[in-house]
């Protein structure tokens, strides 16, 4: 299992590690059995200090290695040699930073005490380790807000399933398989209609089953989705009763259209039947499709600051 951790860095130094890509962490000698404790899957949440602002997630690609001749960060006096190998997962603009003040009251590795009045000591030091479920929802909260940029989304018709299947691979979405691509696209959608949203989700903390995709509110389940367009179909349904016994509202599984008779057989002397529904690919990619673009415009409309401006702003689409 990977552990979670916090960075706690500086402006200018999360500045270089953007410019590097992310590619490399390090840390001074004095925490080197921390740093050595650290294995590639490794998540770390990157938090700016001065800014109070979480800036990247980021997963580690090695372990422990040890560079005193290489300098990166821009410390006179220390060339940080404790190091390891990371890559970015999720990474925020300078005009997106997550202002850790939003997720404070939520963090269960800072005291109710400090959540009042102190809670910034918790965000001293250079490294330290996070609970999961904290990890989580700060991930979550960087999702809400990648998800909430405005992108160009095509006009979509009447697709078959196959030419919904093409039209997802060619998203501009970080996941490589059609599996792994529709589990993404359901996690945007329900971050961006306000869900704390998580792809491969235990159905409870302490529970052994994954789902594919899970919508939470807040900590309470609402929504678990399994993508099915490969492998075995009893075994999905049996993650979805899971989730139901445990209080999810809804949960629906994600099909090819051929599987549906054996999908029905499967469940029709089974309770669940009347709390499940099938989606389409073709539905997936639509929701997806037009629900981020009625979102982006929906966003728009609720805004309400000042913008200096020298003509009206008009919104086309």
């Amino acid at each position: 299992m990977p552990q979670y951790w916090l960075i706690i860095t500086s402006p200018e130094n999360f500045e270089i590690d953007r410019q590097d890509n992310f590619s490399t962490e390090g840390f001074k000698n004095r925490i080197r059995r921390t740093v050595e404790q650290i294995q590639p899957g490794d998540k770390f949440v990157i938090y700016i200090n001065r800014l109070q602002r979480i800036g990247a997630i980021v997963v580690a690609t090695s372990g422990f290695y040890y560079d005193d001749r290489n300098k990166i960060w821009i410390e006179d006096d220390e060339i940080w040699p404790c190091r390891f190998k990371t890559q970015p997962e999720l990474v925020l603009a300078e005009d997106e930073l997550l202002d850790v003040k939003k997720v404070v009251p939520l963090l269960s590795f800072i005291t109710p005490k400090q959540k009042t009045t102190t809670w910034g000591l918790a965000f001293q030091g250079s490294l330290r380790t996070i609970p999961e479920e904290d990890f989580s929802l700060i991930e979550s909260e960087v999702r809400k807000i990648l998800a909430g940029k405005p992108k160009p989304l095509p006009k979509i018709g009447i697709l078959t399933e196959e030419e919904a299947k093409q039209a997802i691979m060619k998203l501009n979405l970080q996941k490589a398989s059609l599996h792994d691509r529709i589990a993404e696209m359901l996690e945007a959608i329900g971050s961006r209609m306000g869900y704390n949203a998580y792809t491969n989700h235990k159905v409870t903390p302490e529970h052994a089953v994954e789902l594919d995709v899970a919508w939470l509110q807040g900590k309470n389940p609402e929504v678990a989705i399994e993508v099915q367009i490969a492998g075995n179909i009893v075994e999905a349904k049996d993650k979805l009763a899971q989730a139901k016994r445990f209080n999810y509202r809804k949960v629906i599984i994600v099909i090819e259209e051929s599987q549906l008779p054996r999908l029905n057989a499967i469940v029709k002397f089974d309770e669940l039947i009347d709390w499940m529904e099938a989606w389409s690919i073709q539905a997936v990619y639509k929701l997806y499709m037009t629900g981020m673009s009625f979102l982006n415009l929906y966003e728009q409309l609720r805004e309400s600051r000042y913008k200096k401006r020298t003509q009206v702003e008009f919104i086309r689409e």
